[in-house]
């Protein structure tokens, strides 16, 4: 598996500097830095990339990005042009990457500086949460709070002795978590590999995995018995998909009763998809969203109303 860590940092439009909306609505977050780190098959860290790349579309810093990773209007100038950072990302990558990020935001806004700035479907790379991967396999949960790298230091005991918001140091930070996350799990489960753990992580960036739709029922008309009738397809391919039983002889399982439910479902071509249903809140009709997900991790029923309790994590030391 050929692994590389990758952080972003970009900029966003500012109020005070007037951009096109055509252009704003094609790329909303525009790259200034790139980091990455490759995570060796011994998990170790190998060799890194790190670039600052000069903005085209937002040319003034957003305040809040100046805040947050400390950079200046005048480091703005200081970089190289985005098509020239691709051409030298594309060989330290390598073929078949897999890059990793903190979430999923990193790779959808690269996609995004790629299409706008005419750059085609040849650098192919499929991608993987680390927020996921540390959330399943070392806190042992699939949902719930989104965790910072920060915690997740914490949470393995490991160093933070470089800064944060700087793209290479963050991906480096994620890497180190990546590492330890893995080692614990292979210690815990020998019979494993590092590409066993990941793969189930492991989506593909460019595919749609995510669509949304809204019904309204008629008063009286029952939400479970609708639902059952209703055709689900796959975002990605518009299949038909069949709901699988839940153990319990239906297929839908109760989050919240009148208001939240979640069923499990599979396509042929892309395996495993969770259907979302919830009611909305301000409505004097039942209309009822629907979110048909492929999700980038392994599926997890989420608990139910009544036996959901905060995730606690509870230092042993102190």
């Amino acid at each position: 598996m050929n692994l590389i860590v990758v952080d972003l940092e970009w900029n966003s439009a500012s109020r005070s500097h007037k951009i096109d909306p055509d252009l704003v609505s094609r790329m909303r977050f525009e790259i200034i830095e790139v980091g990455a780190v490759r995570l060796r098959e011994d998990l170790t860290l190998g060799k890194t990339f790190h670039r600052y790349v000069t903005p085209v579309l937002y040319k003034k810093i957003h305040y809040h990005i100046a805040n947050v990773t400390k950079r200046t209007q005048q480091s703005l100038r200081e970089g190289v042009l985005f098509t020239q950072m691709v051409d030298e990302l594309v060989p330290y990558a390598g073929e078949k990457p897999i890059f990793a990020s903190w979430g999923t935001s990193d790779s959808d806004v690269f996609l995004s500086n790629c299409h706008f700035h005419e750059i085609g479907d040849s650098f192919q790379f499929g991608a993987l949460n680390a927020q996921a991967v540390f959330s399943g396999l070392a806190e042992g949960v699939t949902s719930g709070e989104q965790r910072s790298v920060e915690y997740a230091l914490d949470f393995l005991r490991l160093e933070k002795e470089l800064p944060f918001h700087e793209a290479i140091t963050d991906a480096i930070y994620t890497a180190r978590i990546l590492s330890r996350t893995l080692e614990m799990e292979l210690s815990d489960r020998p019979i494993e590999t590092i590409e066993s753990l990941l793969m189930p992580y492991v989506y593909d960036p460019r595919m749609t995995r995510q669509s949304e739709n809204v019904i309204t029922l008629d008063k009286g008309v029952d939400v479970i018995s609708h639902l059952e009738l209703y055709d689900f397809t796959c975002p990605a391919c518009g299949s038909k998909i069949d709901l699988t039983e839940n153990g319990s002889g239906g297929r839908w399982y109760t989050l919240k009763a009148g208001k939240r439910w979640f069923a499990v479902a599979t396509c042929e071509k892309h395996g495993d998809i969770e259907i979302s249903v919830r009611k909305s809140r301000r409505s004097d009709v039942q209309r009822y969203m629907i979110r048909t997900l492929i999700p980038e991790r392994p599926i997890k029923i989420p608990m139910t109303s009544e036996n959901d309790t905060p995730f606690m994590w509870i230092d042993p030391d102190a």
